[in-house]
């Protein structure tokens, strides 16, 4: 999920694998630590899907109730990549060969996964398992990657418009598709205006604006970290809380357990709040060690592979969720110990397997190919522009 932003190689430095050689000054370093966290996030979060805790049928014990706070703590994950993606990108240089790299990772690991799985469980794999790993990103297999796809050809489009507005007039702009696509949406539990719960290109798109307002103009600037954590916790808690009254009022209401969710959604403004105070607390931070540098930027790079190869509809189901079922029947701290531990190793694992996919790409010059790939499309558009000219030419 954590997807190559346009700042991701410095310019004229050298990077291996993802370690820089350098402490870059004019390079965020926050902002990667914060694409990890966000993936331990998403991470969790399927980990506590595969373990059933939060169903209705947990409901009253320990371990539903803590799982619940551990899940909307880690809500806010994917919109955390969003913002990150247009705080880096709005000052970046845009290239069409970055969205071909993306597709070379996704087919490289939805076909090398198909491939495994064909010599190894063939009868596990079925007609729609082969179609969805020849065709990642047009099958959606990926619903992320599939919105970012389409938000990528927009991206210079929302560059444009973020630089010729004022601050005032971005503000507006912030406010009133916050209203909108947040708050009404959430209070009348109904997508008034359609963006899917946050599942979808326009989310990710208003989120690229928010964090390119956030890198312009900056957001609560003077606010302290220790202020923007407390924030962060508040949004956590009061969504929490809410859910839990709920649950004990809405039966003696309504007749069943129902609505504590209404918060528990990526265009909730509570959640979008986690994101922002996430975003301006690593935004913030600085780095001085090489070591510590070092780490970041590996496992940064790696988060994109994590999220492909976790979320596999193949690889991921048989290694990954059918194999931690048993954390959901110890206790709840023991629960969380094991959640958290387990969504480390995986992350770990993922990042390992990453580094011999980023030899590999290396070896084969992968970048060249991508830069290929565009050169055709561009000629392609040229040619269809200039019979776009010639039809209009005739009388």
């Amino acid at each position: 999920m954590s997807l190559p932003l346009a700042d991701d190689e410095e310019k004229g430095k050298c990077f291996s694998c993802g370690c820089p050689e350098y402490i870059s000054p004019s390079r965020n370093y926050g902002i990667d630590a914060l694409r990890i966290v966000a993936m331990m996030m998403v991470l969790i979060l399927h980990l506590l899907a595969s373990i059933d805790v939060l169903s209705l049928e947990n409901h009253g014990s320990a371990s539903y109730n803590v799982g619940w706070l551990l899940e909307i703590a880690a809500y806010c994950g994917v919109n955390c990549y969003a913002l990150i993606t247009g705080y880096v990108c709005c000052d970046g240089t845009f290239r069409y060969e970055r969205v071909v790299s993306l597709w070379f990772q996704v087919v490289f690991y939805t076909w090398g996964s198909l491939l495994l799985a064909l010599l190894f469980f063939p009868q596990e794999v079925q007609l729609g398992n082969i179609l969805h790993s020849l065709f990642p990103v047009l099958s959606g297999q990926y619903w992320y990657v599939t919105a970012y796809v389409g938000l990528f050809f927009f991206i210079p489009f929302l560059n444009a418009l973020g630089n010729r507005l004022t601050k005032l007039q971005f503000q507006y702009l912030l406010v009133t598709v916050f209203v909108l696509f947040s708050v009404i949406p959430t209070l009348l539990h109904t997508d008034v205006f359609p963006v899917e719960e946050g599942y979808s290109i326009w989310w990710l798109g208003i989120l690229y604006m928010l964090g390119m307002y956030v890198k312009k103009h900056g957001l609560l600037t003077g606010m302290k970290t220790r202020p923007l954590w407390m924030f962060y916790a508040g949004c956590v808690c009061f969504a929490w809380v809410f859910k839990m009254v709920l649950n004990v009022v809405s039966p003696y209401l309504i007749g069943q357990i129902k609505g504590g969710g209404m918060f528990i959604r990526y265009n909730s403004p509570f959640i979008v709040g986690t994101a922002v105070a996430l975003l301006l607390i690593f935004s913030r931070m600085r780095f001085s060690s090489r070591r510590a540098v070092s780490c970041i930027s590996w496992l940064a790079a790696a988060s994109f592979s994590v999220y492909v190869l976790h979320c596999n509809a193949l690889i991921g189901k048989w290694f990954l969720w059918d194999v931690f079922a048993w954390t959901a029947s110890s206790s709840s701290a023991l629960m969380v110990v094991s959640v958290l531990a387990i969504a480390a190793v995986v992350y770990a694992g993922c990042a390992l397997v990453d580094s011999v996919r980023r030899y590999l790409f290396k070896l084969m010059n992968a970048e060249r190919g991508a830069r290929a790939v565009t050169g055709f499309c561009g000629k392609l558009g040229h040619a269809f522009r200039k019979m776009c000219r010639r039809i209009d030419s005739r009388p």
